[in-house]
């Protein structure tokens, strides 16, 4: 039986476990970790709402884990990732991770992590799931197939740009294959506002930049009311302009066909779903959609950069590390 880690049992850890419940193809030994009981509790609720026969544990420390681990889900904040993958790795070998975004708050971080994995022998990748989404995988396959140079573009209100941005520019990174180049933030608001989730910040306003193949993008938030969220791309010929919340719908318009409007329905699964495929991606094909560590760990680099200079221009201060997760 292999055994299966998930690291953080939040709101995210537990629709993880809920995926890794729905795998069919083995029995598991399933491992939950997290020191927080209520958390582990969210854990244990969700995990009664699918039916599986796998084996389920519920643990306080990662030192009561096992001594090996086909799959560890790494799914804490941002802020104390780089001490868990550290005491999970010192304690666990562990053949695939995967980790959640922000992977780190700290520059250093990122190489740090690096040098672990190298030295622990450990295949990681990052959770950026547009990757997995029809839709875009359909768009990344026509604009390699043209050639030339895209543009891409996010526009929406209060998505939380700090959060959620890194997604945005995997997704851009996937439909360019060409790794990120540069960011500008001079378009980012002032305004730096609480975050949901405590200790943490959002931001509004806009950044701009380039991939490694001069394919350019915009990313926007605008303040007010969380309302549509509109993804578009364009190459030579081809536009996409998709909606995924609310109407949930993808506009296509080709040259071949008269750039008439074409209709489509969004698709995009859900976390406690992808999960199963991702298991068994690492299970049975022993090769993954996502990014890998170095890919995903180069966005974050530089996106990480850039926006802590401009946190610390904007109040006045000299952090090391930039409060977003």
């Amino acid at each position: 039986m292999s055994n299966i880690f998930i690291i953080g049992a939040g709101q995210l850890g537990s629709r993880h476990l809920q995926g890794v419940l729905k795998y069919r193809n083995e029995n598991l030994n399933v491992f939950v970790s997290d020191p927080s009981l209520e958390a582990l509790k969210t854990a244990g609720k969700r995990a009664s709402e699918v039916e599986h026969n796998h084996l389920l544990f519920f643990v306080s420390k990662i030192s009561e884990l096992p001594s090996e681990a086909d799959v560890a889900i790494v799914s804490t904040n941002s802020n104390v990732r780089e001490m868990v993958i550290g005491e999970l790795l010192g304690n666990t070998k562990v053949k695939y991770l995967l980790l959640e975004k922000v992977l780190f708050q700290e520059m250093g971080a990122y190489s740090r992590v690096a040098m672990l994995l190298k030295k622990k022998n450990v295949i990681c990748y990052v959770n950026h799931p547009r990757r997995m989404t029809p839709v875009y995988n359909e768009i990344c396959k026509t604009i390699k197939d043209i050639g030339g140079r895209s543009y891409f573009s996010v526009v929406g209100e209060s998505w939380d740009l700090g959060c959620n941005a890194l997604h945005m520019l995997d997704l851009f990174v996937f439909f360019g294959n060409s790794p990120l180049k540069s960011i500008n933030t001079d378009g980012i608001d002032s305004n730096i506002l609480e975050s949901k989730r405590s200790g943490y910040v959002e931001f509004t306003g806009s950044f701009t930049g380039l991939l490694e193949n001069n394919d350019a993008f915009a990313i926007n938030s605008f303040p007010g009311k969380r309302g549509e969220l509109t993804i578009s791309a364009a190459t030579n010929g081809y536009r996409w302009l998709i909606q995924e919340g609310g109407t949930k719908t993808v506009i296509k318009l080709a040259a071949e066909d008269s750039y008439a409007v074409k209709n489509s329905v969004f698709f995009q699964d859900y976390q406690s779903n992808l999960t199963t495929n991702i298991i068994e991606s690492f299970l049975i094909r022993g090769v993954c959609h996502l990014p890998d560590y170095s890919t995903a760990s180069h966005t974050h680099e530089l996106f990480i950069e850039s926006l802590l200079e401009k946190y610390n221009t904007i109040t006045n201060l000299k952090e090391l590390k930039c409060p977003i997760t």
